[in-house]
């Protein structure tokens, strides 16, 4: 009987510091103190790494849309400079006379800020011929369209039927040069704002499905459901462990007391 006494003895010593242990194991739990899973550590990698990503991918449209501005902005320029600069030679090439200034001088009506904007396309102009031009072609182009041609051309123009033949195909194969410039510039700036559009459907297409991923990781955050559930079980398990070891230590102590 001693024997059996003093083996409960030590039973419900060590049966009440396990009460102690799982006691406080539950507060513990209660208190979020002890996480059981790596769900908040797992959901935090993914929603900083998911932020990570759609701010490279914002940082990298926005460079790409600014960069097509910039591009958009100098191919329309050059297309009004060339749209502008055939119109002039076409006036320039029907009458000899006028010639160029058709555009500038004779518009009385235009105010001075006009005139020196499309004397600055014109100019513009100038610059894209010398990319394409022949130099003597270029330097008939630059006069025509800046009203530098020597008076004594005109004097020819007007009398000799085959300078006036030169120099209106020398005429119409710049315009012919411009042309083509102008038709590249118009299809490259379509390409361009069409390969615009496609990225910047990528881009929000990707934005929102990263946002929904965002969206789901910090709402997955804020529930915990894995942890939560982990430590519901845990929390069940340790507090029918602790009846059971309450209940054997008194029914022990009651056979101690005997």
């Amino acid at each position: 009987a001693k024997s059996i006494i003093s083996q409960k003895t030590r039973s419900n010593e060590a049966a009440n510091a396990r009460i102690k242990e799982l006691e406080t194991y539950i507060e513990d739990l209660d208190a979020g103190r002890i996480e059981l899973t790596t769900e908040r550590v797992d959901l935090e990698k993914e929603i900083e790494t998911l932020k990570g990503e759609l701010e490279v991918a914002t940082q990298l449209r926005d460079k790409e849309a600014e960069d097509f501005e910039t591009a958009r902005d100098e191919m329309q320029k050059a297309i009004d400079a060339l749209t502008e600069a055939i119109e002039v030679l076409k006036a320039a090439t029907a009458d000899h006379k006028k010639g160029v200034l058709l555009a500038l001088r004779g518009k009385t009506a235009v105010g001075a800020a006009a005139r020196a904007q499309e004397a600055t396309k014109l100019h513009l102009a100038v610059s894209l011929g010398e990319r394409m031009l022949t130099r003597g072609d270029a330097v008939f182009l630059e006069r025509l369209l800046t009203g530098e041609v020597p008076t004594a051309d005109w004097k020819k123009l007007n009398r000799k039927a085959t300078f006036k033949m030169s120099y209106k195909a020398r005429s119409e194969k710049i315009e012919g040069a411009l042309q083509k410039m102008l038709d590249t510039f118009k299809s490259n700036l379509k390409e361009a704002t069409e390969k615009e559009e496609e990225a910047q459907a990528l881009y929000d297409k990707l934005n929102e499905a990263k946002g929904d991923e965002l969206q789901t990781a910090e709402d997955a955050l804020t529930k915990m459901e894995k942890e939560t559930g982990a430590r519901g079980l845990s929390r069940e398990q340790s507090v029918t462990e602790v009846e059971e070891l309450k209940t054997q230590v008194a029914d022990d102590t009651k056979y101690i007391e005997q």
